[in-house]
């Protein structure tokens, strides 16, 4: 709700504020002193309208601190056409001067001084101040080209507060390599704000040895010193270190007045920089809890041990009791620090039960070794990790995501055909290509599975290569009477075991989803946490052949049956850049690979028994095995999902299939064929690719 500034007055000189709009930039000293006396500063706090389409216009509106959205509101309560209002835009006008009522609804994203001057008093002005007239024309005519070429005069920007409840968690290391990977990742321009308090700002000072902790050797600049004077701030940025700025404030917390003023300076800079980056101290006091209200993001840095995470759930709840209807649970990411290494972790539902909040990454562990880009400057000094470091490339992922701009792979269905996805893998790896998540489908999912937990696509090749010999095959072999299907999946289940281990969705270095399918409700399932093992061997039950898994009164089956190749998975979650591999055979495929058979057969067939007794043998006795209800069964699946899967191909952004040309369904024996095919087939879209990540 809209109030006038009372105690911000002695701090906040209305003059000085008229005299850096824009609007006002060319006027005169009297002419500035004539609208100061005509104009009121408002405060608004986060969630506030200023007003609502329809409404009356009733004055002109200029921000001066805090951000706006400017939107249509539809029937169905969306916002349409939706727009930010950055500091010294003004706003309003085009009713004001038509008379009409308000054509959108314009709310606080953050707390908000918004000068106004009443409709009355500004008409009067624009009477008594021609130039301002001049200038108000001309700032509407440019807003009217800007739309006509589609220009985007506000752009999206974002304050990314980085908070932990206790010491040693790595915040302030997390905070800065934040900024640089994001500056890295998006080609934005990045500040990173430390704020300290009094207290820890002269332990800062105390500088020896640099490490993957940033040490500030400058005193910060006073918060209460720089609000209302944006030449200030701008003054005391530090540049050209680090390729993002700096900007070190200090506080000090017995001062009850800057719980107003941190929302001002919070949002001082949003005009100057895409994203801020503001790494706050570790005791919680109530400009902490300010600042992290006043945020889009914010990443709670927290350790596995059982008392922080109850600190980090206490301040998830101040959160929600301070923001109310306002607060947003996706925009709160938990991270857990692994720089404690006591055995006094606690496992993952214990996490899920003390925090009662989703953990959203694991950050790394730094080793020594890894710190290898020292900086020391005159302001600061720190070592970064190198680029090929876990921590570099887990930011790098949370960077991505920031930016909206996350690389998604999609590993499709195709029984042992799947096995090409590691030659694709393989390119991937070489070409230094970041993959942030993946959805896999039946082979696919089991491929995904094995991949993402750490395993490089030399490992992948070793596990492959298990059943290379023909007769290994049968391992995964466990016949049942056939009521729900020949196999039973015990031995799957057990392979899956000795490979994934007691690995569950929390495990994954990539973010991980494997598809299923209901076949009860004939509903999709996006599988992405519990055991690994459970999930890879519902995602493989064919229909048919293997046993489905009957879990929750569902029978879930092969996620390929009716999702060969889920790209909409990705493309539900928004992600914008999906590389999918389809190594399902086309119908030209399959008539090409039994031309190929046939030919084979024939000249094996005149094959006498004296020259080769068992390859005499294996033609006959395959003729009495060929054409079985199992391969009945999953070439009838696969033709239709080629089907689908053609469809599916058209929501990714690069597609890859491999040629599979003469390979069967059960082939799992032929690895360098299917693994060459899928590198080979990668090579050929890696410029598309190379391009995909670069735009």
């Amino acid at each position: 709700m809209e109030s006038p500034i009372n105690g911000l007055s002695k701090i906040i000189n209305k003059f000085s504020i008229i005299k850096q709009i824009p609007i006002f930039n060319n006027l005169n000293w009297f002419q500035l002193h004539m609208i100061s006396q005509k104009s009121v500063l408002q405060e608004y706090h986060k969630g506030d309208f200023i007003y609502k389409e329809e409404s009356p216009a009733d004055g002109f509106y200029c921000l001066i601190s805090g951000r706006l959205q400017a939107y249509n509101m539809k029937s169905s309560g969306r916002k349409d056409n939706l727009e930010l209002i950055l500091r010294g835009t003004h706003f309003g006008i085009t009713s004001l001067f038509t008379g009409e009522n308000h054509s959108l609804t314009v709310e606080a994203v953050n707390d908000s001084i918004i000068l106004k001057i009443t409709r009355d008093d500004f008409l009067l002005l624009l009477k008594m101040i021609p130039k301002l007239a001049i200038e108000l024309n001309r700032s509407l005519s440019q807003r009217v080209r800007n739309k006509k070429l589609n220009a985007q005069s506000i752009f999206n920007s974002s304050i990314i507060s980085v908070y932990s409840p206790v010491k040693g968690t790595g915040s302030s290391t997390y905070a800065l390599n934040l900024a640089i990977n994001l500056e890295r990742e998006t080609k934005r321009k990045v500040i990173l704000v430390n704020i300290s308090s009094n207290l820890s700002d002269e332990q800062s000072l105390i500088f020896k040895v640099p490490d993957a902790s940033p040490h500030w050797k400058i005193p910060g600049i006073r918060i209460q010193e720089t609000v209302g004077d944006h030449q200030k701030i701008i003054q005391s940025v530090i540049k050209g270190h680090l390729n993002v700025d700096l900007l070190h404030v200090v506080f000090n917390p017995t001062n009850k007045n800057l719980v107003d003023l941190i929302s001002q300076f919070v949002s001082a800079l949003i005009n100057d920089y895409y994203y801020l980056v503001v790494d706050l101290p570790n005791n919680m006091d109530d400009v902490v809890l300010q600042t992290l209200t006043q945020s889009d993001l914010i990443h709670l840095i927290t350790l596995n041990r059982m008392e922080d995470l109850k600190l980090t759930n206490q301040v998830i709840h101040d959160l929600q009791t301070k923001l109310k209807d306002r607060f947003i649970k996706e925009n709160v990411q938990v991270m857990i620090s692994s720089l404690d290494r006591s055995e006094n972790r606690l496992v993952h539902h214990e996490i899920d039960n003390v925090l009662d909040f989703k953990v959203s990454d694991v950050l790394p562990f730094i080793p020594p070794e890894d710190l290898r880009n020292p900086v020391i400057t005159d302001a600061i000094a720190v070592i970064t990790p190198g680029l090929d470091s876990e921590y570099t490339k887990t930011l790098a992922r949370i960077s991505r995501k920031i930016g909206g701009i996350l690389i998604g792979l999609v590993l499709g269905g195709g029984a042992a055909l799947g096995l090409a996805h590691i030659g694709v893998i393989k390119v991937l790896e070489r070409e230094n290509i970041p993959i942030d998540i993946v959805v896999g489908s039946s082979m696919g999912a089991l491929i995904a599975a094995l991949w993402t937990i750490g395993n490089n696509s030399e490992h992948l090749e070793i596990f492959a290569r298990e059943f290379e010999k023909k007769q290994n095959g049968l391992k995964l072999f466990d016949p049942v009477f056939p009521r729900t299907g020949f196999i039973g999946g015990r031995l799957i289940k057990l392979w899956l075991k000795k490979h994934l281990g007691d690995k569950t969705f929390y495990d994954t270095k990539v973010s991980l989803k494997i598809v299923s399918y209901d076949l009860i409700r004939r509903e999709e399932q996006i599988l992405d946490q519990g055991s690994l093992v459970d999930a890879v061997r519902e995602s493989v039950a064919i229909p048919g052949v293997i046993e489905p898994v009957f879990r929750g009164g569902k029978m879930i089956i092969d996620g390929g049956v009716l999702n060969p190749l889920p790209t909409n998975v990705l493309t539900t979650l928004g992600i914008k850049k999906i590389i999918a591999i389809n190594v399902l055979q086309s119908p030209a495929d399959v008539s090409k690979g039994y031309d190929l058979h046939q030919e084979k057969a024939q000249l094996e067939h005149q094959i006498p028994f004296m020259k080769s007794p068992l390859v005499f043998l294996g033609v006959r006795i395959s003729k009495v095995f060929s054409a079985n209800i199992p391969d009945i069964i999953i070439r009838t699946l696969q033709a239709s999902e080629y089907v689908i899967a053609e469809q599916s191909a058209n929501q990714a952004d690069v597609l890859i299939h491999p040629n599979l040309v003469g390979i069967n369904w059960f082939e799992l024996y032929q690895v360098d064929q299917l693994i060459q095919s899928g590198e080979d087939a990668t090579l050929q879209k890696i410029g598309e690719i190379k391009r995909l990540i670069r735009e």
